[in-house]
């Protein structure tokens, strides 16, 4: 699934689900044939992905918990966390993608080399309750408001969550694996878009639309700390315009690109 949109105007641009279907069975009369073929695909072709499907949103979750250890105040743009390859959090090691480890880390450089590290310990010290507020902040736990039909909305998982959905307590440890966009922590890739465009524009939310003449609200300035916002842009930056940035490759000469690999 892929989703380009206008972070200023909110204009959906493209909005690509894949393995997708040909259209054009559906302007005649659908024969039975074709239609359990649809229905048996094991690739499910009617599913709207972009809107439709949750997923673990990885390592892109970092751009979340960058915003909200900045705004709380929780670490500083000039708090540093060593990363050697791994870290041990409530009696059990868990390992950085970079097995060497990343050495010394601030906000921005853990951003651009994606430190798992940083984050594991960013996440210790906000515990989930603090680490929820931002996902909701930036509406994962509700629809966008696009002008098609179909859309889910996101999980954002917490100790409430865990009792009434699982029927037992969160554990210490899960909080960890969800400061990385692993466990429980769900996003469409439009709620990425959306949350991505927020980090863009500023702080203020975003009605994503596909019809020029749609009527949507106005956005939403929404309790983001303007200087933290600054930082995580110069560290998206970073990623793919800068040696060592986890994106470097994908680098389109002649234009500037900032991201988050997931």
């Amino acid at each position: 699934a892929m989703v380009a949109m206008d972070r200023h105007n909110d204009e959906i641009l493209a909005l690509v689900s894949s393995r997708g279907y040909n259209p054009n069975l559906f302007v005649r009369r659908l024969q039975m044939d074709e239609w359990k073929a649809l229905l048996e695909d094991p690739y499910h072709p009617l599913q709207n992905r972009a809107i439709q499907n949750t997923y673990s949103p990885g390592s892109t979750f970092k751009i979340i918990m960058a915003t909200a250890g900045l705004t709380e105040g929780v670490f500083n743009e000039h708090t540093r966390v060593f990363c050697g390859g791994a870290g041990v959090f409530y009696g059990r090691p868990f390992p950085c993608w970079k097995k060497g480890g990343h050495g010394s880390m601030d906000a921005r450089a853990a951003i651009k080399n994606s430190c798992d590290v940083y984050f594991y310990t960013l996440g210790q010290k906000m515990g989930i309750e603090r680490i929820a507020r931002y996902p909701r902040i930036f509406a994962l736990e509700k629809l966008t408001g696009i002008d098609i039909s179909g859309e889910k909305k996101g999980l954002v998982p917490d100790q409430e969550w865990s009792q009434k959905v699982r029927g037992f307590k969160w554990y210490p440890g899960e909080t960890i694996s969800v400061s990385i966009g692993q466990g429980p922590v769900l996003m469409t890739p439009l709620q990425m878009a959306a949350m991505t465009a927020m980090v863009a524009n500023g702080g203020y939310r975003v009605t994503p639309h596909l019809a020029e003449d749609a009527d949507v609200p106005e956005p939403v300035h929404v309790p983001l700390d303007a200087r933290a916002l600054r930082v995580v842009r110069e560290g998206l930056w970073a990623v793919g315009n800068e040696p060592g940035g986890t994106a470097l490759r994908s680098r389109v000469p002649g234009a500037e690109m900032a991201g988050k690999t997931g």
